[in-house]
């Protein structure tokens, strides 16, 4: 007699044979194996039991849809290596001898295992293995698209509402809040590593008179614009913040306090033309003062900072200053 996955039963002498000679007992656990196996057929559950060797002795009806299992797969080795050949079954990264060799490194590596499978038809499964007596080897895979996609929608609104929390609405820059955490991570990596890190603060000079003069959707349209210009005069991997009315932040990885007040003041000239105003409606110009990172805590790079600011109105304005 033949099971339903086309293995045959122990015996094979015949059912009228068999009950004949076996006892009620093993009938009665035949008959209940009998009806768990077309239990896990009628639930479409995805399961499977491999042999010590790694043959396959039974795999449902779903398992084998989602494998694509065909009559001459006798192997864990053999199902894998079709579903690579035919693009079906789990995505795999590399060869597919890399693949098993992976495989088989993990398979049987513990008594229980639980993770997760993407195929290529893009659902997502839970894999249960479980390791029995002489290394038998039971696999279950359920089938948690559902969860991946809402797992992926979660994410997606906690990195949104993240970026809203850390950007400026008006301009779209950082804020006060996420520049000063970007700040001190730079920090502890530039001491971590022994490198350069610098510090500008920028006002926007007289901006008050802008509002007053020309209205605060002007000065709205002022700050976007110095905020566009600002991103543009970036280096890769600078950060640019607006952290106040009209103060903003540039932090500078890498730059020594010669090479950052270059950049500013590349940001300096380029507002202060007027045919890089063209549309804007009026003229502005800016003040800043630049610091380098000594080791020191953030408090003191931000005073060092803002006094080379000050000195930079004080000054007469339209000009950046270095800290001491």
């Amino acid at each position: 007699m033949r099971r339903n996955d086309g293995h045959r039963w122990p015996g094979g002498r015949g059912m009228a044979h068999a009950d004949a000679i076996l006892p009620l007992a093993c009938l009665r656990e035949r008959a209940t194996t009998d009806l768990v196996l077309s239990g896990l057929e009628a639930s479409g559950v995805a399961c499977a039991l491999f042999s010590p060797d790694d043959e396959l002795s039974y795999g449902s009806a779903a398992f084998r849809a989602l494998f694509d299992v065909q009559p001459g797969a006798r192997t864990f080795a053999d199902i894998m290596r079709r579903c690579h050949a035919k693009s079906v079954g789990p995505k795999m990264s590399g060869t597919i001898d890399a693949f098993l060799d992976m495989a088989s490194a993990k398979r049987r590596s513990t008594p229980q295992r639980t993770f997760e499978i993407d195929i290529r038809d893009d659902r997502w499964f839970l894999v249960n293995e479980t390791l029995l007596a002489g290394g038998w080897l039971w696999s279950v895979f359920t089938d948690i698209t559902m969860l991946k996609s809402n797992e992926h929608m979660l994410q997606l609104a906690r990195d949104a509402a993240q970026l809203a929390a850390d950007t400026d609405p008006l301009t779209g820059l950082f804020n006060r809040r996420a520049a000063m955490a970007r700040l001190d991570a730079e920090m502890r990596i530039a001491f971590r590593d022994c490198t350069q890190l610098s510090l500008a603060l920028i006002d926007l000079d007289h901006f008050k008179t802008i509002n007053d003069r020309f209205g605060h959707a002007r000065g709205d349209e002022v700050l976007r614009h110095f905020a566009a210009a600002g991103r543009r005069q970036l280096r890769g991997g600078d950060t640019f913040a607006r952290v106040g009315g009209e103060e903003f932040l540039m932090l500078m990885p890498g730059a020594g306090l010669r090479e950052a007040t270059r950049a500013v003041e590349r940001l300096r000239r380029h507002v202060a033309q007027e045919k890089n105003r063209i549309g804007l409606g009026c003229a502005y110009t800016m003040s800043a003062g630049v610091a380098e990172y000594c080791g020191n805590a953030a408090e003191d790079l931000f005073e060092r900072a803002d006094r080379a600011l000050y000195r930079a109105k004080h000054l007469g304005r339209d000009r950046i200053e270095q800290a001491d």
